[in-house]
């Protein structure tokens, strides 16, 4: 509600107020307050030395298949995509780039999407994962959803 109302304020006067606020930390309680929220999620493509891409097998999802991915914990990005990585499934990943930075809704969020490779090492089920496997590029298991498949696809051409 307070961000609602803070943008009916004309920017000039915000900004004049906020420069001549003296308590600092009233000053970033109140902008802090009056932004809006979202999620930063970290996602990666990642290939084997045979060139296969990993996939996740969700126990929590109607379309189980997925590339590996979760929610930043206020870490840097590529840290928090080899800690979801090495969570859900003992493996270990090289982030090699961002490939690419997308909004997303429900919830909202900003996706980065890095690509890399994987580590050899031995699966590890947990909580989320059952599963994994390699794929070649077109040869999908079923239950990957379509939007991935692209995105897949768009970023290892």
């Amino acid at each position: 509600m307070l961000a609602k109302l803070v943008n009916k304020i004309p920017r000039d006067w915000l900004v004049f107020m906020y420069k001549h606020t003296p308590f600092t930390r009233l000053k970033n309680a109140l902008v802090y307050r009056a932004q809006h929220k979202f999620l930063i999620a970290v996602l990666g493509i990642f290939t084997n030395d045979a060139g296969e891409v990993l996939l996740l097998k969700h126990v929590y999802r109607k379309q189980p298949w997925g590339i590996p991915g979760g929610w930043m914990e206020l870490e840097q990005p590529e840290i928090a995509l080899q800690r979801e990585v090495r969570e859900e499934t003992g493996l270990e990943v090289e982030i090699t780039s961002l490939a690419q930075a997308q909004f997303g809704q429900t919830p909202n969020r900003v996706d980065l999407i890095f690509t890399g490779r994987v580590i050899p090492g031995t699966f590890r089920p947990s909580a989320e994962i059952s599963d994994i496997c390699y794929c070649r590029v077109g040869e999908w298991p079923e239950g990957l959803p379509a939007h991935q498949k692209k995105l897949i696809q768009k970023l290892l051409q």
